[in-house]
């Protein structure tokens, strides 16, 4: 951060650090999002009051997301989605909001401690009354990139790609491909063959998850693999490389202004199903934790690599969607319950499909409220439910990650319990779905609830 130096104790005032804190509680970008307005509103006065290093992410959950005294950070990951959702705000304030303030909040990474930082340009300074603050931080997400794509030259007969074709395509996996993957693998797997002795485990996630918590378990999980289009200049292609596409030129105007590590060039586009979604990274991170926990071995693989065949007779935990995973799309099949993308969660009992919950949108067309879906099913082929499926799923990623994030916490467990036991079921049913209700920020998680639950009665084929 160049462009950023610290400021003397001298030139930023309380009375500055209190304005700055003020202007971006009243900002528009900040306007919808009371969660991070909670939490920024409490790291910072812990701050001013000298208290900055008494912040732990237990307090925030309690003083400021309003977790009860009993929550355990451990087992509910509310306050660090929200940490990586605030940073991105803040982002977004700095860059388009208020570019041009001289004083900054910036939570950095690893820490929960806000800093003020006097930010220099050519036409302003740090004034005696600061109306309004910008921020301009880089977006860290957990120090991992993607893998460096090969050089290569351009090609003397282009295939052109239609913006029609490649749309949804490209928002769905461009800037995530190999990156979500890698997350698992570099910040989780080392923790689970570290051979460390098990914690201890809440009971209520050890009836909830059945045989995918007993000893020796050998968990598969898969995450799905949607298709995503990566993005080259025209100066790091080889000839003749047929996985190498031009983009058509109203496509290359729309990215251009949206990613800028394009140099300028004719840009080219390259397909990969080595891709997965952030929310479905995330919601397989919070499994691996409870499995962590649990001492279980456990095996992560690409679902492009498995058949349905391969996951028979053995625990299963799949994340992903219908939409971009076969496998989720055979075991759904015959569940009352399945995602939709464009409908949302929706009834399979009723012949016309009937719209249940949808995802809802503002006027930017951000997502505003989506939907998870849980599945917990017996595992096909097997005899005395001695083995189980698991499904996360949602109408986008936040929404499976939801779905994850819900299955991982013992209060939220609890909670639905209860509901069962209000239909005559005191221990879990072997099989039966959960749609969990969340509120993203530009599909960042930042918080969950239950929503309803569907009993599966005698499940044909699994």
């Amino acid at each position: 951060m160049s462009d950023l130096a610290v400021a003397s104790e001298s030139a930023i005032t309380v009375q500055h650090k209190q304005a700055a804190l003020d202007a971006v509680l009243h900002s528009q970008t900040f306007a919808r999002a009371d969660q991070l307005k909670s939490f920024l509103k409490y790291v910072c006065e812990m701050e001013l009051a000298g208290r900055g290093h008494e912040l732990t992410e237990y307090l925030i959950g309690v003083e400021a997301l309003g977790r009860s005294p009993n929550y355990s950070p451990g087992d509910d990951s509310a306050v660090r989605n929200r940490a990586f959702a605030l940073r991105k705000k803040l982002q977004e304030y700095y860059e388009h909001e208020q570019p041009d303030f001289p004083l900054r909040i910036e939570l950095t990474k690893g820490s929960y401690c806000p800093h003020f930082i006097e930010h220099h340009s050519s036409d302003s300074s740090l004034p005696q009354q600061v109306s309004a603050v910008s921020a301009k931080e880089e977006l860290l997400v957990n120090s991992v990139a993607p893998d460096v794509l090969p050089e290569v030259a351009a090609l003397p007969t282009p295939v052109i790609f239609t913006r029609t074709q490649v749309y949804t395509a490209f928002l769905s996996g461009v800037l995530l491909t190999a990156l979500c993957a890698g997350v698992i693998y570099v910040l989780v797997r080392p923790k689970l063959m570290a051979g460390s002795s098990p914690a201890v485990i809440a009971p209520i996630l050890t009836e909830a998850w059945g045989p995918i918590l007993a000893p020796n378990a050998d968990v598969l999980m898969c995450v799905a693999n949607p298709p995503s289009l990566a993005v080259h200049d025209e100066s790091e292609i080889f000839n003749n490389d047929p996985t190498v596409h031009q983009a058509a030129p109203d496509l290359e105007n729309w990215i251009k202004p949206r990613f800028r590590t394009t140099k300028g060039n004719d840009l080219f586009l390259s397909i990969t199903t080595n891709s997965t979604y952030w929310g479905d990274s995330l919601g397989a991170m919070a499994t691996l934790k409870i499995l962590s926990y649990a001492g279980l071995t456990s095996h992560i693989l690409p679902e492009k690599v498995t058949t349905v065949s391969t996951l028979r007779r053995r625990n299963v935990i799949l994340f992903g969607a219908p939409e971009y995973s076969p496998a989720i799309t055979h075991f759904l099949e015959k569940c009352p319950l399945s995602v939709s993308y464009l409908r949302g969660i929706i009834s399979q009992e009723d012949a016309s499909n009937q719209l249940r919950y949808a995802i809802k949108r503002d006027q930017q067309f951000h997502a505003t409220e989506v939907y998870g879906l849980i599945t917990v099913l017996p595992s096909e082929s097997s005899t005395g439910d001695q083995h189980r499926t698991v499904i996360f799923s949602g109408v986008n990623s936040a929404g499976a990650q939801a779905a994850a994030e819900f299955f991982s916490s013992p209060e939220n467990l609890l909670e639905l319990q209860t509901h069962l036991k209000k239909e005559g079921y005191e221990r879990f049913p072997p099989a039966y779905q959960v749609v969990v209700k969340a509120d993203p920020d530009d599909n960042l998680l930042l918080s969950f609830k239950y929503e309803t639950h569907r009993v599966i009665s005698a499940p044909t084929g699994h």
